[in-house]
């Protein structure tokens, strides 16, 4: 429904902009024709009436692709593909912008054809693209900059469409460990980028050969003073593939505790517990300690300390407390809460209360939840704090 009222939508406004230009052409070649101007007057007619007419077939055509389209994103074997489920509307506006573009590039090369146009125009293109723009001994042309751009360009949307197709599809067949698929895109992003830059210096000219060896020299020269971000970088790509720390897991690092929302070239980024994100640098996570809450599951200890008198059942204690834990539907039941005492002191005893649970993002909400619950418990049962 949406699709169809944005084609109404579209198909009004190029009407109104068809009515606009006509209530324009048609009297100036009226007037060209009163004035003597015939062969001009006429010019004007037939241009706008077939460019009316081309402008029509092309958008009955697209129309029809539209429709093919929609009938194609419904039916076997795309329909059932899992990323066209999901973004069937953005596929189906994306590829129409598609239809759109290319239909006005026909356009606009059959109506400067019309006018004879066309081959000045091309040859003016070449001559544009054909200048030269000299940087120091370095002479390039405006076309071999345009195509080293466009190569990066390209990488950039080659990148984003097959890491988009994989981590709408393609991993959801596979059972992958948590953190895999995040470093297969990022490495597939990176190779994808370093081919892209690659083919554009190719496009410049550029001989690859003598690159590698001033890449080499540079790299001699410049390493002293781009180690720390040397470092940082290849702490990345060992964060990548080794996976000691993955996109998700709450870590505590440098006195900041928070979930990785983002493991990048230089930097990670926590999303720390007070809503604020820590820029970390990936050597830090390396080179560092690093508590990892989350490495191997998604449980986490919770502990809380109660100081009791010592006129109290030290084994009374500790039955209330391990029932009033087990009692709580956010405390896991395997493993199964456990009391400790911890000490003795002249008037009281201390027992500390270690519950697990998977609920790790908000554990200290627990942590509040059990200490309530522990002080309700010994309330009703008459025991005194300490």
């Amino acid at each position: 429904m949406t699709s169809a009222a944005e084609t109404s939508v579209r198909f009004s406004r190029a009407i109104r902009v068809i009515s606009t230009i006509g209530l324009l052409v048609f009297p100036a070649a009226f007037l060209a024709n009163l004035l003597g101007y015939v062969n001009l007057g006429n010019l004007f007619g037939v241009f706008y009436l077939r460019s009316v007419f081309l402008a029509a077939m092309l958008y009955a055509v697209i129309r029809i692709l539209e429709g093919l389209l929609i009938l194609a994103l419904h039916v076997w074997p795309l329909g059932s593909l899992r990323v066209v489920r999901l973004h069937r509307e953005m596929l189906h506006r994306r590829t129409c912008h598609a239809f759109e573009f290319l239909a006005f590039l026909f356009w606009l090369d059959r109506t400067l054809d019309f006018f004879g146009l066309i081959a000045p125009a091309v040859d003016g293109a070449k001559a544009a693209l054909s200048a030269n723009l000299v940087i120091g001994s370095l002479s390039l042309s405006v076309g071999q900059v345009l195509a080293f751009l466009i190569a990066v360009w390209g990488s950039f949307l080659v990148s984003k469409f097959l890491r988009f197709v994989l981590e709408e599809d393609v991993y959801q067949h596979f059972k992958l460990a948590r953190g895999i698929p995040y470093a297969i895109s990022t490495m597939l992003h990176y190779a994808i980028l370093l081919l892209g830059f690659f083919i554009g210096l190719g496009a410049l000219g550029i001989d690859l050969s003598k690159i590698a060896i001033l890449a080499g020299a540079f790299s001699v020269g410049v390493g002293f003073g781009l180690q720390n971000v040397i470092n940082n970088f290849v702490s990345g790509l060992i964060l990548l593939f080794e996976r000691p720390i993955k996109v998700g897991d709450v870590i505590d690092v440098g006195g900041v505790g928070g979930e990785v929302r983002r493991i990048g070239i230089r930097a990670s980024v926590i999303r720390a517990t007070d809503g604020s994100e820590v820029i970390v640098p990936n050597g830090s996570l390396i080179s560092g300690q690093v508590t990892n809450w989350t490495f191997s599951d998604r449980e986490r200890a919770v502990e809380v300390s109660v100081s009791i008198a010592r006129d109290a059942d030290p084994q009374r204690v500790m039955e209330l407390l391990k029932a009033t834990a087990a009692s709580h539907p956010g405390v896991a039941k395997a493993p199964s809460p456990q009391v400790y005492a911890v000490s003795f002191a002249a008037g009281a005893t201390t027992f500390q209360l270690r519950a697990w649970t998977d609920r790790y993002q908000d554990w200290a909400q627990l942590r509040s939840d059990l200490a309530l619950a522990v002080n309700d418990a010994l309330a009703r049962e008459k025991i005194a704090l300490a």
